[in-house]
């Protein structure tokens, strides 16, 4: 195991780099730099603690601080181990991102720090890890190529499995979608994030839920009592 697979692993845990300790070993294997598998051993102020061999990748980096005879100043020693380990880390992680992640990041540390507003922020923080990355990858290409409708269509069916996304061909500035699901919070807030994100402003936007807004000549959106008023 390697610097940049605890940062990763942890990354996936939902914690931050911060909540790891990192502390040189004495008695590691000579061809690992981790040995502990698991993020699971709590330090003293609640960090979760890893072990490693500093002398597998960074000997020339931390050969003066664990020298045998050297016992004067620990603390200080293990305090400045963790540092360096953190910053060694984070570049490791750099070092493996790809060009688009690395704006990913960006971009999402601005969303974070309320760039685009609080709303904005709470719904993307409300979304799982794995529709994070998603919308991120959406509104790098949206940055790239400018707002369409194919563009919020794809980001809706890829958000929302279940979604059907219509254009009034009467109105063409109204927008349709339908979603089997329920109504709830969090589904609105999701659909409200991707309008605000992708959709621009001319259009109008209305969403049914569960049953389907009937349509001449598509006989299983004409079900009696399965019809949304529209």
């Amino acid at each position: 195991m390697y610097l940049w697979e605890a940062a990763l692993g942890a990354a996936e845990e939902g914690m931050s780099l911060k909540d790891l300790r990192f502390r040189h070993t004495e008695h590691g294997s000579p061809w690992m730099e981790m040995a502990v598998p698991y993020l699971n051993q709590e330090g003293p102020l609640g960090e979760k603690e890893l072990e490693v061999n500093t002398c597998v990748r960074f000997h020339d980096i931390f050969r003066g601080l664990f020298e045998p005879d050297l016992t004067e100043i620990p603390d200080l020693r293990e305090s400045l181990t963790n540092l360096v380990l953190h910053q060694l880390a984070e570049n490791d992680v750099r070092r493996g991102m790809s060009r688009e992640e690395y704006h990913k990041k960006l971009l999402a540390g601005d969303i974070r720090a309320g760039v685009y507003g609080t709303s904005v922020c709470q719904a993307f923080e409300s979304l799982p890890a794995a529709e994070r990355e998603i919308l991120l990858g959406g509104w790098l290409r949206s940055f790239r190529t400018g707002s369409s409708l194919l563009l919020f269509a794809d980001m809706v069916h890829r958000l929302v499995k279940d979604s059907m996304v219509y254009r009034n061909r009467a109105c063409p500035d109204e927008i349709l979608i339908y979603t089997e699901r329920k109504k709830t919070r969090e589904l609105e807030q999701k659909l409200g994030l991707l309008r605000d994100l992708f959709l621009d402003i001319p259009y109008r936007l209305e969403i049914f839920y569960v049953h389907h807004f009937g349509i001449l000549g598509l006989d299983c959106t004409m079900a009696a009592d399965e019809i949304a008023i529209y």
